[in-house]
């Protein structure tokens, strides 16, 4: 059983990756472990589509490490294939977690 404090700082994490959410907010009494694994579980997902965003980016930089106006349109143009389709595959981080995620903390706590 989590502490009231527990479940306040469970539901701050939750906020940091998903952003502030009445529903969430209203099943905050009922976290429990279960809670506390989805979350540990959805923190990590993020964190791998992040990592996956920042190396496509990279990749698609180069070297220079900045976004310059025009940079999408000559990678398109380029005639090397740095991007591959497996990498686009991944969560649109932060609006993809919440709808993969959200659901499944509710459920927790119900």
């Amino acid at each position: 059983m989590l502490s009231a404090n527990e479940k306040d700082y469970l539901l701050e994490m939750i906020f940091a990756v998903i952003g502030e959410d009445q529903a969430v907010r209203n099943y905050k009494s009922g976290f429990n472990e279960e809670t506390v694994a989805v979350v540990e579980q959805m923190i990590e997902a993020n964190a791998s589509c992040n990592e996956n965003m920042r190396k496509l980016a990279k990749d698609l930089l180069g070297g220079s490490g900045t976004l310059a106006k025009g940079w999408l349109k000559k990678v398109l143009k380029s005639t090397k294939k740095k991007v591959s389709a497996s990498e686009l595959r991944g969560y649109g981080c932060l609006v993809s977690t919440k709808s993969r995620w959200k659901t499944r903390i509710i459920s927790t706590a119900i």
